[in-house]
């Protein structure tokens, strides 16, 4: 049975509890705090406001993906996540957590592994399975979790990444060390607290980090090996194995004294020790908050925020208002609840400039899915249609991920998304719509179905209508109307109507940027 969600979205203590809101209020708020708004928001729970709703999804069974096998039955390495792309796909059309599924999405593709480099199936769903139960939760239990899960490990060499030895010219291997820093956590310059470089006399940017201080991180990582298989145990180099967090080997550990970001560990530590230090000294780093707070700003509501919006959230990433440094769970609520966000909500006022955000590949299937009541079988390969779009689900091309957040279009605005998307990929979106219309399928284990547009259609005002409310949250221009008119104009067929009309509004470049 699929599962429907919807909200109401108070605008900042502007409005009582009990105040119903308008339906694009309603679904502006789906759009960055979900998957889509599905067909059949719920009134009722729209009218129990955005708190309600917020601790609503806090609160939903957490979405989880089943462990893999690590080989087949054939005795060789298991390389199809095919399984969990299904999966994937499946909680997001039909389970409650849709914010937290946004938000631990979001994650994956700030804290990065690939199949491309991992060539085994099994090492994903652990690693998903924390940015699911970490994703309200508090930013330094994340990175933690995230720096001992055997497929980071594996992915940056921090598995089995042993102390330098001097008599045969080795040292620490530095590679997760260096991405922590620059990707994970503090970006390469020294940020203002509203994301905006901090520059020196001379106008150059500083840079946050040093190579020292790399190279120090990676001797307090020194001594981790990947868990033990059952009924294995620890006594050097484990075999690569990804359930459960990475153990230490404390003869591996470099115990020698670390300068870190300013911090000294000093000389004599533990393996667990030096790790718990230098994360603190990570998370307690100034540029933390505004890096990781853009960015979860640009995977939910815009790709360009203000300084001043980053700026406000991250002010509550430095303090919840309880004292508390790095809550998820606040700092999400913040980024909803925004000034900027909200602006929107009320149709009197005017749009903003340079606002929003383009749908990535897999939010555009997601949305597709949801807004064209779709279902999704065991056996389906929905995440190819994505793929063909240019995002291949758990294959992104590096750690710097599917795309850049600092990726910029032609007129120098940031637009992450835009670094994926070509010619050829903007005519496969239009393809994908056709398959879903007209065919009424992605692939042959998923299908959608149109037929509450058909029932629409016997009124073409009240089809556009719920085109607009589904799809647009009733921001449809009226270009895109006109447009619409002009294709249904010559059919009398309702089906006709139907499939016309959601063809011209989802291939349209207004579909492809969520407001």
């Amino acid at each position: 049975m699929r599962i429907r969600l919807a909200t109401l979205v108070l605008v900042l203590c502007a409005a009582s509890p009990s105040q119903v809101l308008s339906t694009r209020a309603v679904n502006r708020i789906l759009e960055q705090g979900s998957w889509g708004p599905g067909l059949e928001p719920s009134l009722t729970l729209a009218q129990q406001g955005f708190e309600a709703w917020f601790q609503e999804q806090v609160d939903a069974p957490v979405s989880t993906f089943t462990d893999q096998p690590f080989y087949n039955s054939d005795g060789k390495p298991n390389t199809n996540v095919g399984p969990l792309q299904v999966a994937f796909f499946q909680n997001a059309v039909g389970n409650p957590d849709q914010l937290r599924q946004r938000v631990a999405f979001a994650l994956s593709e700030i804290w990065v592994i690939s199949e491309l480099e991992i060539n085994n199936a099994s090492a994903f769903p652990p690693l998903l399975r924390i940015f699911q139960n970490r994703a309200f939760d508090n930013y330094e239990n994340l990175m933690r979790d995230v720096t001992l899960n055997p497929g980071m490990g594996r992915f940056l060499n921090m598995a089995n990444n042993d102390k330098g030895n001097a008599a045969k010219g080795t040292t620490a291997n530095e590679n997760y060390a260096r991405e922590i820093l620059q990707l994970f956590t503090l970006g390469l310059v020294k940020l203002n607290s509203d994301g905006t470089p901090i520059l020196d006399a001379s106008g150059a940017a500083i840079p946050s980090y040093t190579q020292a201080d790399v190279a120090n991180l990676a001797k307090a990582f020194t001594g981790w090996t990947y868990p033990p298989m059952p009924g294995f145990l620890t006594r050097g180099h484990n075999r690569t194995y990804y359930v459960g967090s990475m153990v230490a080997v404390e003869s591996l550990h470099d115990t020698s004294r670390k300068d870190i970001l300013g911090v000294t560990i000093p000389a004599g530590g533990t393996a667990e020790t030096d790790l718990d230090a230098s994360l603190h000294a990570i998370f307690l780093h100034p540029n933390l908050p505004p890096f990781v707070s853009q960015q979860l700003i640009q995977h939910l509501v815009t790709s360009n925020p203000s300084p001043a919006y980053v700026g406000r959230v991250a002010s509550v990433f430095e303090n919840n208002g309880a004292g508390v440094r790095g809550d998820l769970k606040a700092v999400v609520h913040a980024i909803l609840t925004d000034e900027e966000a909200r602006a929107a909500d009320d149709p009197n006022t005017a749009g903003q400039e340079n606002f929003g955000h383009m749908r990535e590949p897999v939010l555009f299937v997601a949305n597709l899915l949801r807004g064209l009541n779709g279902t999704v079988s065991a056996t389906s390969a929905v995440a190819g249609t994505a793929a063909n779009l240019g995002q291949r689900l758990f294959y992104p091309p590096s750690v710097f991920s599917y795309f850049s957040p600092q990726y910029r279009t032609i007129h120098s605005l940031l637009g992450p998304e835009l670094q994926i998307y070509s010619s050829q990929t903007a005519a496969n979106r239009a393809n994908a719509v056709n398959s879903a219309v007209y065919g009424g399928q992605f692939d042959s284990g998923s299908k959608l179905d149109i037929s509450a547009f058909v029932a629409a259609a016997a009124n073409s005002i009240t089809l556009v209508n719920m085109i607009d409310r589904v799809f647009f949250h009733e921001s449809m221009s009226n270009e895109l109307r006109v447009a619409i008119n002009q294709a249904l104009s010559p059919l009398t067929v309702r089906a006709d109507k139907a499939k016309a009309a959601l063809y011209v509004a989802l291939t349209s470049g207004e579909y492809q940027i969520v407001h």
